[in-house]
């Protein structure tokens, strides 16, 4: 399904439910990222927490609870009470890698343990490497670690992440043999990058673009189709010898499930309104994340291929979680 199409869908809603927005409810509301400062989903969870504060009446409080890819703050969502008042900022990792990487063993289900409310964003992802390792592009990278097998490590944010795979997936397309090293989330992933511990990255272009652009590490490729606005001089994996590859990370808000439809229809009309403010699409457009937003059925039909998706990858690779 593609969605990057209805950046402004449902403002109508939005429009027919500006009585309710105007409601104050008891309570503030937590915004759960599941990862720890700095990444994509922290970035728009804090672009959007202000003015989802004013739509809304209440206030939005941003709360990091980083681990397990994710899956601490998904199983914490998961369980807590449908009244609107605990959401998650989901993205691919603890909402739908973690289904592929794991499976029954989760302590939640992504599919059906949460109301998905509305996709907020699509993030390109960014390969950059260490100054000091001599390839300059993809396809060098690639004969490097050939005639090298088990000595190149990429660096990723977590086990199952969306960097992780990504680079497991060209691994298996491209027949290497390089070696994943998990940290807790992006910064630290970049900064043994940067100080040469790890030869290679792929991360959120939040992370990555910044180091680039200040010359701490070297680019390599983008993640998506065609090349970035925020980066056009990076080529694209596809264009370097895989033509159709293609690998994003998407924002997502969503609630534990059994969220009743009024609380349902005023925050998707909340945060449709958010996402269409001009201030908000273009701070999200200068960090490199693209504004996305869909109805409540659109998410959940995503949330579904991106598991069955991402589970092949798992599967073609030969992943085994750790």
């Amino acid at each position: 399904m593609n969605t990057k199409r209805r950046g402004l869908i449902g403002l109508g809603i939005a429009s027919l439910a500006t009585p309710a927005l105007a409601q104050t409810a008891a309570g503030s509301i937590r915004m759960i990222v599941p990862y720890p400062p700095g990444g994509a989903s922290d970035v728009i969870a804090r672009l959007m927490s202000q003015p989802m504060t004013e739509t809304l009446g209440q206030t939005v409080v941003v709360e990091n609870r980083p681990g397990a890819n994710g899956g601490i703050a998904a199983e914490l969502v998961s369980r807590a009470a449908p009244d609107g008042t605990t959401l998650l900022m989901g993205n691919a990792g603890p909402n739908a890698l973690n289904q592929a990487l794991y499976g029954r063993r989760l302590n939640y289900d992504s599919i059906n343990g949460f109301t998905p409310i509305s996709l907020v964003s699509s993030v390109p992802l960014v390969m950059g490497v260490f100054l000091g390792f001599p390839p300059r592009n993809l396809q060098e990278v690639i004969a490097y670690a050939r005639q090298r097998p088990g000595e190149v490590n990429y660096a990723s944010g977590g086990i199952g992440s969306a960097p992780h795979l990504t680079l497991a997936q060209l691994g298996t397309l491209s027949n290497i043999n390089w070696v994943n090293v998990a940290f807790r989330g992006g910064q630290a992933a970049i900064t043994a990058v940067i100080g040469g511990q790890v030869q290679v990255i792929m991360d959120t272009a939040p992370v990555v673009l910044p180091q680039i652009r200040e010359g701490r590490i070297r680019a390599i490729a983008v993640s998506t189709l065609n090349r970035i606005t925020q980066a056009p001089e990076v080529p694209t994996i596809a264009e370097q010898g895989f033509p159709g590859f293609e690998s994003t990370s998407w924002g997502g808000i969503m609630a534990p499930p059994g969220l009743p439809p009024a609380v349902l229809e005023r925050l998707h009309a909340a945060i449709i309104r958010v996402i269409a403010m001009p201030e908000i699409r273009q701070a999200m457009e200068r960090q490199g994340i693209e504004p996305r937003t869909s109805t409540p059925a659109e998410f959940m039909q995503h949330i579904t291929s991106e598991v069955q998706r991402w589970s092949k990858v798992v599967q073609d690779a030969d992943i085994k979680p750790e």
